[in-house]
């Protein structure tokens, strides 16, 4: 992407975010349509923590994070469990589909996990380049704070999973970055779900982006990369399900209107390829390549195979190929590894 595309980019960002900031305060009973905008000031003090304390996302208890060790003591949470903590995106909600279907997945599949958001909502809204953006470090070092509270009180480092999509990526890296160098504490990994694109790349010209020095594991799931999406490797294993880039199979070729459903469609891919993973491990083998037509030459793609999502192997390094369903269920199993078909591949072979 050229600079001035980049620019560009962000200009119609900064626009469209003017346009919901005034159509919602007209418009109230529509909020819906974009999210339900938080009633609360631009603070870090009005940061929360979700725990998931039921059998689906519709059952909760909210903790502002400044309060963080009364979650130890809260029903259903057992410090000596897995814990996951996701961290939603851009002018996102407690209530949005992407955070709402990770942790389905989880309190579905995964029971003994601690199921966490950090709903930093009232932070995430507002314009991307003037609020959202800077607020990513903010929260991050905020986070990382109470996180230590909560380890230093037994909160187990070991199983504690950082999980962030889009700009949520970044305030997970900033969380991680500040506990590995400000208390010593490494999470041993961060799951990036298509980390936002604009302001973050190339690094350290607005923001710094996740890298895969934050962490002793991070794995990345590229679903727009170069559109809403980081456009190049940022973890230590990079996943590029169809290339990594839009248009994702079965979303919608032409879809101009910025942050729209359809103009979100590959950006959204990554959670919901991510979700998927929790129920069905196995769904999204993937082969190492060092770019997608490579991967789709290769007629043995098995070799050195591993899993995108929730099993991925953590000793794995490189970038990582497959392809998926246009719909549910995305995954394919060993057929994703075949672009062209097993069978093609086979007959060529001999």
């Amino acid at each position: 992407m050229s600079w001035l595309v980049y620019l560009f980019f962000l200009h119609l960002i900064t626009l469209y975010n003017s346009y919901v900031a005034e159509y919602t305060s007209a418009y109230p009973e529509t909020g819906s349509d974009f999210g339900i905008l938080p009633d609360r000031s631009n603070r870090v003090e009005d940061i929360y923590l979700r725990f998931y304390n039921g059998n689906s996302a519709t059952e909760y208890v909210d903790i502002p994070l400044s309060q963080a060790s009364q979650i130890l003591d809260t029903k259903g949470f057992n410090k000596n469990n897995p814990t996951v903590l996701y961290f939603h995106g851009f002018i996102e909600t407690a209530q949005q589909e992407s955070v709402q279907v990770v942790a389905n997945a989880y309190l579905e599949a995964k029971p003994d996990t601690n199921v966490v958001l950090l709903d930093w909502s009232n932070m995430s809204h507002g314009s991307y380049l003037v609020n959202a953006v800077g607020n990513t470090k903010k929260v991050g070092i905020t986070t990382a704070e109470h996180l230590k509270t909560l380890l230093d009180s037994g909160l187990l480092l070991d199983k504690l999973h950082l999980i962030g999509h889009s700009l949520g990526s970044h305030v997970a890296g900033y969380t991680a970055r500040e506990l590995k160098n400000k208390y010593n504490k490494i999470i041993k990994r961060v799951t990036a779900l298509d980390p936002a694109f604009p302001a973050f790349y190339p690094d350290g010209v607005v923001m710094e982006h996740i890298n895969e020095k934050d962490a002793e594991f991070v794995d990345v799931i590229h679903t727009d990369a170069g559109g809403y999406g980081a456009p190049v490797r940022t973890g230590t294993v990079d996943f590029w399900p169809n290339g990594g880039k839009s248009v994702q199979p079965g979303c919608p070729r032409f879809a101009p209107i910025p942050l729209t459903d359809d103009n979100l469609c590959s950006h959204w891919r990554s959670w919901r390829f991510y979700a998927e993973s929790v129920r069905n491990p196995e769904a999204f083998p993937a082969s190492p390549a060092s770019s997608y037509q490579k991967f789709r030459e290769n007629p043995t793609p098995e070799v050195g195979m591993i899993y995108m999502g929730i099993n991925c192997d953590t000793s794995a390094r490189g970038s990582y190929y497959l392809t998926t369903n246009s719909k549910p269920p995305f995954g394919k199993g060993v057929d994703g590894l075949y672009p062209k078909g097993k069978k093609n591949v086979v007959k060529n072979s001999k």
